[in-house]
């Protein structure tokens, strides 16, 4: 009796293994939309459930396995599938996503299970999050002074210009230059088309052509990004004490313009002393033929000839005065 009891439960258990084991379930993903996911944005995914059997298989479970913390899911992660009773019956269910604003670009993969019976199956969902990645570049380079030479303190300034779509963030500028001074400069987040200055401040104490080598190091949405180039700086021999040799063609100009001040001056009484001199000489000889002509008749009468005479004294005599004062003025 306990021996048929046993057989029969033993069928049993064979049985239900049996068909578990004809049926057949299957789960694939038949819908990502939108077909471009970008960070921050949400999307759905559909999962079409299929009876490939003519079996029923009973209750169907459809799980996502530990999904990323960079996708936040709305459904409960275990969704029940209503009974598939007939052969290539199908059932849809849809799970709504988005990625979160801190998650980065790349292929995420979802691991699913499904659950029918004793069965058990897994499955992944793939999908790619796109971002929008950062090119960043020196845009210009000027130092302060502009040939700096050596021994002088330098300011180089880099102009650090972002040309892609996406936004540059934590910007820094590393220098490799022997020189004493500042070698890293942080910008910090640069925007698509926007750019910032990298300034760095050293004391070139020798003279030459100079290769430095440039890391400018950021991040966007596809992670950490480096960029490498080389920056030339032209540093010129120290010169002689310009101000003292200034000074002593300043002196030198003062003391030849004072020397041509002189002469002209000297030139120009002499010239004048000269010319009155002439006048003296001229006034002499105009007197000597007015003694030596042969007096006239006079037509006149006597006493305007006196006064006539009397005033051309009086003319004679203020015009010597007049040249006395001259000359000695000129002569002092």
């Amino acid at each position: 009796m306990n021996f048929k009891i046993i057989f029969i439960f033993v069928l049993f258990l064979f049985l239900i293994a049996f068909i578990n084991a004809a049926s057949c379930v299957t789960a694939e993903v038949s819908d990502i939309s939108p077909s471009s996911i970008e960070v921050g944005e949400e999307f759905t995914v559909g999962i079409q459930i299929e009876n490939c059997d003519s079996d029923n298989p009973g209750t169907v479970y459809f799980e996502l396995l530990n999904p990323p913390t960079d996708i936040s899911i709305k459904e409960p992660l275990t969704i029940d599938i209503p009974e598939l009773n007939y052969a290539n019956s199908e059932r849809f269910i849809t799970y709504h996503m988005k990625v979160n604003e801190d998650a980065s670009p790349g292929t995420y993969v979802i691991k699913t299970k499904l659950m029918y019976g004793e069965a058990v199956r897994n499955y992944n969902i793939t999908f790619e999050v796109i971002g929008d990645k950062a090119e960043l570049g020196i845009a210009s380079l000027k130092t302060n002074p502009v040939l700096p030479r050596e021994g002088e303190t330098v300011e180089l300034t880099m102009r650090i210009e972002n040309t892609g779509e996406g936004t540059a963030k934590s910007v820094e500028v590393y220098m490799d230059h022997p020189f004493q001074g500042l070698k890293q400069s942080f910008i910090g987040a640069l925007d698509s088309d926007e750019d910032g200055p990298a300034i760095l401040t050293f004391i070139v104490d020798e003279a030459g052509e100079f290769e430095f080598p440039v890391t400018v190091l950021y991040y966007d949405d596809f992670g950490k990004n480096e960029v490498k180039t080389n920056v030339n700086l032209n540093v010129l021999k120290k010169d002689a004490n310009v101000g003292a040799i200034i000074i002593v063609i300043l002196v030198f100009v003062v003391f030849g313009w004072g020397i041509y001040y002189f002469v002209k001056t000297k030139r120009t009484k002499d010239k004048t002393i000269h010319q009155l001199l002439q006048g003296e000489n001229f006034g002499r000889e105009e007197k000597e033929e007015l003694k030596e002509t042969p007096k006239k008749p006079l037509k006149k009468p006597l006493k305007k000839i006196q006064e006539t005479k009397v005033e051309r004294e009086k003319k004679e005599r203020r015009r010597e005065e007049f040249k006395r004062e001259i000359l000695e003025k000129y002569k002092k």
